[in-house]
């Protein structure tokens, strides 16, 4: 299956958005006498939503194809897991030791118990990635239990369903969804299966996933504009969206009610559908006109390194944190020398750690399943 650079470089953005809204939540929490960069960011968490539609659209490029049965399914989901839960166990297990070693316990004791949750059972779900109250042991892990649950679901259609229906399949579930959602059977969180199963940020899974049947079909018109809108279409949102100056503008556009809106169906429609414009776009123009070519080899190998820059961020960004403002009193200096050290520790610790662990676990693992089915879904990227 051919790589495709920009879903490469936009996991790589997105990768990083998340890692900087994390920076500045730390940098803020340590900065109470000093400049904020809070104030002149952007809404990075949302690099999520950008996951979440990556996710949905790569597994369809990959294996949308796969023929109908029990044995694609399970190969599908042993590829995906073996992509999945090596890394995650790797820096779960660090933030336990984390924990352990800062606060004398193997996990965040005061948001756990506040929540009335069993800390062994806690640490059991984290690890497996099972729905809770709570964030997983590792905070970001809360988007692994949303992938794991794309995945388990696109592999009973893989199961139920050949290939030419299994579109079908994904409308059908996007409509239960919806359904549900509105129904009430969903929460701002997923805590339990029941939300999980009917959470609205689903949708932007499904709508990648039809973006993926599209241009497997052979769309590639109007790529330009398209790449331009969703470019367009998410920069309004993506801006810290307490500034008067984005709330005016989304007024202006209609959207008196944006901030009042559910937040979760507020950043699966302003995010979720740009996205899926710009995935669209942007993949059409490769595909049809070689953008692949121009784009910058440090954002596809970004790309490569994006699962563990996304699950180490916390932890480096934590222990820099630490030790900068242990040592040296917040200030206009202080604070831009952290980012720089914080960006460079983060994205070294990413790369070191595809290198030796990420990479040779996959070929690791794709010697247990050789089929073609197998290894086509085990060099599917993580898309988180």
């Amino acid at each position: 299956m051919t790589k495709l650079y920009s879903i490469q470089a936009l996991r790589g953005i997105a990768a990083l958005a998340v890692f900087l809204c994390h920076v500045m939540a730390i940098e803020e929490a340590h900065s109470e006498r000093a400049h904020k960069l809070t104030d002149l960011w952007i809404n990075g968490a949302h690099g999520v939503d950008l996951f979440f539609v990556i996710s949905g659209f790569i597994i369809v490029w990959v294996a949308g194809d796969l023929r109908r049965g029990l044995g694609q399914a399970g190969d599908f989901l042993f590829s995906r897991a073996t992509r999945i839960y090596p890394l995650w166990w790797l820096f779960a297990i660090a933030m336990v030791i984390f924990f352990w070693t800062m606060k004398g316990t193997l996990y965040d004791a005061p948001r756990v118990d506040a929540a009335g949750l069993n800390s062994t059972v806690h640490l059991f779900h984290s690890f497996i990635l099972w729905p809770q109250p709570e964030h997983p042991v590792l905070g970001v892990g809360w988007t692994l239990v949303h992938e794991v649950y794309f995945y388990i679901a696109f592999a009973i259609l893989i199961l139920l369903l050949p290939a030419r229906m299994r579109l079908f399949g994904i409308l059908a579930w996007s409509a239960i969804v919806v359904v549900g959602a509105l129904a009430g059977l969903s929460d701002n969180f997923a805590g339990n299966l029941i939300e999980l199963a009917f959470y609205p940020m689903t949708l932007q899974f499904t709508v990648g996933a039809l973006v993926g049947y599209a241009v497997k079909a052979g769309w590639r018109s109007f790529a330009l504009p398209c790449a331009l809108i969703g470019g367009l279409g998410v920069l309004i949102p993506f801006l810290n969206l307490d500034l008067e100056p984005t709330q005016a503008l989304m007024a202006a556009l209609g959207h008196q009610d944006f901030t009042a809106m559910d937040p979760v169906w507020r950043r699966t429609l302003f995010y979720g559908l740009p996205f899926a414009l710009l995935i669209y776009g942007l993949v059409a123009l490769e595909l049809q006109h070689g953008l692949g070519r121009r784009i910058p080899k440090v954002m596809v190998a970004l790309g490569d390194w994006s699962y563990s820059l996304y699950l180490c961020h916390t932890l480096t960004i934590s222990a820099i944190g630490r030790v900068t403002y242990t040592l040296f009193e917040p200030g206009p200096i202080v604070t831009p020398v952290y980012l720089v050290l914080v960006t460079a520790g983060t994205i070294t610790v990413s790369a070191l750690t595809y290198r030796w662990f990420e990479r040779p676990s996959i070929h690791f693992f794709r010697r247990w399943r050789p089929n073609s089915a197998s290894t086509a879904a085990e060099n599917t990227p993580a898309a988180i």
